[in-house]
């Protein structure tokens, strides 16, 4: 290892060798340093950075230089392996082992060993199980370990049971059938590693728990399963218990009520074993209810249904179905219920047996002539029917029906057959509500089954309400009468509902609430669970009507169901705690090789820390190496690990996280920026935030950057609020950023927008010299311009452009240049804007090159050629304004900016509605709308809603002029008022061509109003032609003649040649209307001299024909 003289002139550096000395800074303390030291040794920025960056390389390459490293888990004690967890422990025993041994040959009691050893197992395995232990007949096996499963203990005791009966299955040679004894217990063991060089090691889990399995099983008799009856609290109603009183075992120091587990009961459901009776009322799924309940009627009135109800585990959807139920009179109609079950994937027809099984309420002493006689009384039907459905219920019918002479496809056909003809038959007495429970787990034979039933849906009054968790993506056919009913995550006001209901209406300190809120991610079941926890935790002062805290709220803020898998443990087992905790600081995920560059430990050790953490079903694995990524499980696990570490551990973690990430080209700015705040180097968070901001903005993402923005400006504040010019500066660019952002994702004319750039105009006051505040007053000048402030953001465009000039900046001068313009061209003023197009057209020649759009949020040089177009249209000039358009097209495909493109789009709408060009209009809407959506391009939104609104009205929906209504109503709701005149013109004419006279006449009036308050005068022309229409409407010829000459007058002085066009060509129809035909022909004559030709054709070919007519006349 070179010294720190050698390292550093390897980096061209070797000058701060000294300064490297003085400080008694060696190589080995490279790794551990951090950009405010650098700058504390008081280089320079350029050295400073080569330093870091290769301090970076040096830690995403080294092996063992953190001053901090953690012991190889193969060099601890071995208490340090151990975990402490939930476990439920099965002991199996081979009954009379000793016997057979006396009187069977060596060899023939191995094999008889062997198999039912492979028997246990295989049936451990079944149910994901694992066996510890071999002890000759003797089997020791766990089940929450090393993986655990959401019903450990249930599959535990249903391997049990499977166990004796594939015991009982394997004989002696003599023909003697074997017995088992089996005993389980569940409770709190360490358990430790036990794959250790291939061996299993009982002696590694230590407790109570495996001793009293063991000492259960000696209780029971041959075939039989023995429990503790203080399991009983996690068995629910699922399992028939028969008790055997209390025993004193040895080593157990007191006395145990022993339950027999004779088998499963034959409730309904998993939900009603185990919730019935601890139910609180539902919150949050009202909605879903009422869809529920709809489609029953519809399905009661014989217009079958199916529901899926989706969600993951813990969301509800058991409960939304019991709440469906309670609604629903009990003697309306006939209620089936199907449970599918984990355990039974692979059984064909397992739903529908159990549920039949239910239905004839079978006993254990029931003959088999007495199951049949259930099953006859259950179901009318012919001998085939019965013997089909004994079949499937495993009875032995072939002596009352014979046997089904069918091959196995032929029985299965059979069997669908009866099944649904049972359905249908139920349904033709009462409406059928079929529940399905947890159709994730649903075996294919009955999936192909509901599928039959689903085609005979239709015409009857059957419903099928199904749970399932994602991903189940069976389409069901795309059937019609399926309804897909997801169900969320619940928001903080639903998750408080659901506390103040489990305190009976006392309140909870707020910090408790919000703890709650956050760390359960709405998931009611989780709710549940660590409200539960923290009303039990003694941590709470119970008061007549709230609670208050009594003590730490840490004491308290793990529920349970997290104590034994993270907390309890990873306190004992330092090397694995702290992995946990680094991998929090990381966030919810993290990959493998990052862990790895992070922990410098040995990679065996640290694969072993992740995969204990897997077991644990803390956090799951995705992905193959080398790009292995892990993500904590729910944001409990991970938020209990990050709380646990004090402050200042954390800042060092997030510091020696965000080293590694930054040597990483591909490192997101976002989550470096995350990082380099936690680690409280706040001036490098800063520059991040801003990286981050600009490209979220960049993809577009616009509410993402104003986050990110408000993150770096919430950081430099407290030192921009002390005159501080540098902050000051900072504070002024990022608010101009943020600006940008508001201004696409809420629009320009938001108060939130405005009020940023009068807040960074305000500093840029304090600050004096800022380059940008000709980007404020661009901000400034646009919302101005939006809210109809034409006036005003003409004479701010004149202010623009005194600054463009004295700096130099021609991107700045192109901007103001075409505000100028736009504005007189909203003015009506076309003539007088045209100079400014020009000049403006000239400059951007000159900044073609540059990314104006990240400046500016939009490009300004589309934006130029747009309003190029609008004013060529506006001044009859329409050929023009088309090659305007494929101009715009063309620089907007190259830069592709989503904000530039949406813009573009909508003025090319403009000009449709101005051109009356409604084909043009649905082609460029047909783009704009999806991509606004797409792009949640909030800014475009309403005006594109109100917009399509009108264009529903030109292809003839009468109705559409409600939708324009309200869109509009939005609009101006959100302060915008330019656009609104123009769009009530459009939708006047439009409600005047529907027949709609009233409501054209009030939509002109209120266009009239507007416009003359903001000024926006560039529709005038044909507000008065309109007035012209509604006159002539009313035999008011003289009132029509009037508007339409002040129409005339009006347009020929802004320069609006197409409106002076058309209201010249309405006033020759007037005439000629009047008889009045050589006066026609004089004002048709001059309109073939207005446009050159190519331009105006639809006034152009009404003008020729006008004239033509006009001419007949005369002749």
């Amino acid at each position: 290892m070179p010294n720190i003289e050698g390292w550093l002139a390897e980096i061209g550096l070797q000058k701060y060798a000294q300064v490297f000395a003085e400080a008694e800074i060696d190589v080995e303390t490279l790794p551990e340093l951090h950009e405010e030291d650098l700058k504390e040794l008081g280089l320079p920025l350029g050295p400073r950075r080569k330093i870091w960056g290769a301090i970076a390389r040096m830690r995403a390459g080294a092996t063992g230089r953190h001053a901090h490293v953690f012991p190889d888990p193969a060099n601890l004690p071995d208490d340090a392996h151990a975990e402490r967890r939930h476990l439920t422990v099965m002991f199996v025993d081979l009954v009379g082992s000793t016997e057979m041994v006396m009187r069977m040959d060596a060899e023939d009691m191995r094999g008889v060993i062997s198999k039912y050893q492979h028997a246990v197992a295989a049936v451990v395995d079944e149910y994901k199980g694992f066996v510890a232990t071999l002890l000759g007949d003797g089997m020791l096996c766990y089940f929450g370990w090393p993986h655990a499963n959401e019903d450990d203990t249930d599959r535990a005791l249903r391997a049990g049971l499977a166990i004796i009966e594939a015991t009982k299955k394997i004989a002696t040679p003599d023909g003697t059938a074997l017995a088992s004894r089996v005993g389980i217990a569940a409770g709190v063991v360490v358990v430790g590693d036990l794959i250790g060089g291939g061996a299993r090691q009982e002696a590694a889990v230590v407790g109570e728990t495996p001793n009293l399995a063991a000492r259960l099983q000696a209780v029971a008799e041959p075939n039989q399963l023995v429990v503790p009856g203080e399991m009983l609290a996690h068995l629910g109603s699922t399992f028939v218990l028969v008790p055997l009183g209390a025993h004193n075992l040895k080593g157990i120091g007191r006395p145990i009520e022993a339950f027999v587990v004779q088998g499963e009961t034959t409730v309904k459901s998993r939900f009603e074993a185990r919730r019935a009776g601890t139910l609180i009322p539902i919150v949050g799924r009202d909605a879903e209810i009422r869809r529920v309940l709809q489609r029953w009627g519809n399905a009661q009135a014989g217009d079958g249904q199916m529901i899926l109800l989706s969600g993951e585990a813990g969301i509800g959807k058991s409960r939304t179905v019991q709440a469906v139920v309670d609604s629903i009179a009990p003697d309306s109609h006939i209620r089936l219920t199907y449970q599918c079950s984990p355990y039974h994937t692979e059984s064909a027809f397992y739903p529908f047996a159990q549920h039949l099984s239910y239905s004839a309420q079978f006993s254990a002493q029931d003959t088999v002539d007495e199951r049949l006689d259930k099953v006859e009384s259950l179901f009318q039907g012919t001998p085939l029917t019965h013997a089909v459905l004994a079949h499937l219920l495993g009875i032995d019918g072939s002596a009352r029906y014979g046997e089904i002479d069918e091959t196995p496809t032929q029985q299965r056909a059979q069997m669908m057959q009866a099944l649904v003809e049972i359905l249908l038959r139920m349904a033709r007495d009462k409406p059928v509500f079929m529940v399905f429970e947890d159709l994730h787990w649903i075996d294919p034979t009955s999936l192909e089954l509901l599928d039959f039933i689903l085609a005979a849906l239709p015409g009857q009054n059957i419903m099928i309400l199904a749970t399932t968790r994602p991903p189940f993506d069976h389409a069901f056919g795309s059937a019609r009468c399926v309804t897909h009913i997801p169900l969320g995550r619940l928001d903080e006001a639903k998750t408080r509902a659901i506390v103040a209901k489990l305190t009976q209406g006392k309140s909870l300190p707020e910090d408790i609430l919000q703890i709650i809120a956050r760390r359960t991610d709405g998931v009611p079941l989780f709710i549940e669970e660590l409200t539960k926890t923290i009303l039990e935790s003694g941590a709470l002062i119970e008061g007549a009507g709230s609670y208050t805290v009594n003590g730490s709220i840490r004491d308290f803020a793990i529920p349970a169901t997290l104590q034994d898998s993270l907390m309890a443990r990873l306190d004992r087992l330092a090397p694995i705690k702290e992995i946990a905790q680094i991998a929090a600081c990381v966030g919810r995920e993290f990959d493998h090789q990052l862990m790895a560059e992070i922990c410098d430990i040995p990679e065996a050790a640290l694969d072993d820390a992740l995969a204990r953490l897997i077991s644990a079903e803390l956090i799951y694995k995705r992905g193959i190496a080398p790009k292995i990524q892990y993500v904590f499980k729910h944001a409990l696990v991970r938020d209990a690990a990050y709380e646990s570490l004090l402050k200042k551990r954390r800042t060092v973690f997030h510091r020696r996280i965000l080293a590694v990430l930054e040597a990483r080209p591909d490192s997101a700015p976002e989550l470096l920026a995350t990082h380099a705040e936690a680690a409280q180097l706040t001036d490098r968070a800063i520059v991040l935030w801003e990286a981050a901001a600009k490209a979220a903005m960049a993809r577009p993402a616009y509410k993402e950057g104003e986050t990110h923005l408000r993150r770096a400006i919430a950081l430099n504040a407290p030192t921009a609020a002390t005159g501080d010019k540098a902050a000051l500066g900072i504070a002024i660019a990022l608010k101009v950023q943020l600006f940008v952002a508001l201004s696409q994702g809420k629009g320009l004319w938001s108060d939130e927008a405005i009020g940023t750039l009068e807040d960074a105009l305000a500093q840029a006051d304090k600050h004096g010299d800022t380059p940008l505040r000709g980007d404020i007053i661009y901000g400034l000048l646009m919302s101005s311009y939006f809210r109809g402030r034409l006036e005003r953001s003409v004479a701010r465009a004149d202010e623009l452009k005194g600054l463009a000039e004295a700096s130099g900046d021609i991107a700045q001068l192109l901007v103001a240049k075409r505000l100028a313009a736009i504005g007189r061209l909203k003015m009506g003023r076309f003539t007088e804007a045209q100079p400014y197009l020009d000049e403006a057209e000239a400059l951007s020649e000159k900044v073609a090159s540059q990314n104006l759009a990240a400046r500016f949020g939009h490009d300004p040089i589309v934006g130029l050629q747009t309003y190029q177009s609008l004013g060529a249209t506006f001044s009859g000039k329409t050929a023009r304004a088309k090659s305007y358009q494929r101009r715009a097209e063309n620089r907007a495909r190259i830069i592709g900016h989503t904000n530039t493109t949406c813009a573009m789009l909508g003025l090319f709408v403009i000009c449709a509605h101005v051109a009356n060009d409604v084909a043009a209009e649905k082609q460029q809407l047909r783009i704009l709308r999806p991509m606004i959506i797409e792009h949640k391009v909030e800014s475009s939104h309403l005006w594109a809603e109100a917009t399509y609104a009108l264009l529903q009205m030109a292809e003839g929906d009468a109705t559409a002029l409600a939708t324009y209504r309200k869109a509009e109503e939005a609009m101006l709701d959100a302060g915008i008022r330019l656009l609104v005149p123009g769009n009530r013109v459009v939708a006047a004419r439009r409600a005047l061509a529907l027949g709609l006279t009233d409501d054209a006449k009030e939509l002109v009036d209120a266009a009239e109003a507007l416009m003359n308050d903001t000024g926006e005068n560039s529709w005038r022309p044909d507000i008065h032609r309109l007035r012209a229409a509604f006159a002539i409407a009313e035999n008011d010829r003289p009132r029509a003649q009037k508007h339409l000459l002040e129409a005339i007058s009006i347009a020929r002085e802004g320069g609006g040649t197409l409106w002076q066009i058309r209201a010249t060509i309405d006033l020759a129809q007037l005439y000629q209307s009047t008889g009045r035909i050589k006066d026609a022909l004089c004002q048709i004559e001059p309109v073939f001299t207005m446009v050159a030709p190519g331009n105006c054709p639809q006034e152009l070919e009404a003008a020729k024909a006008l004239k033509q007519a006009l001419s007949a006349a005369v002749a």
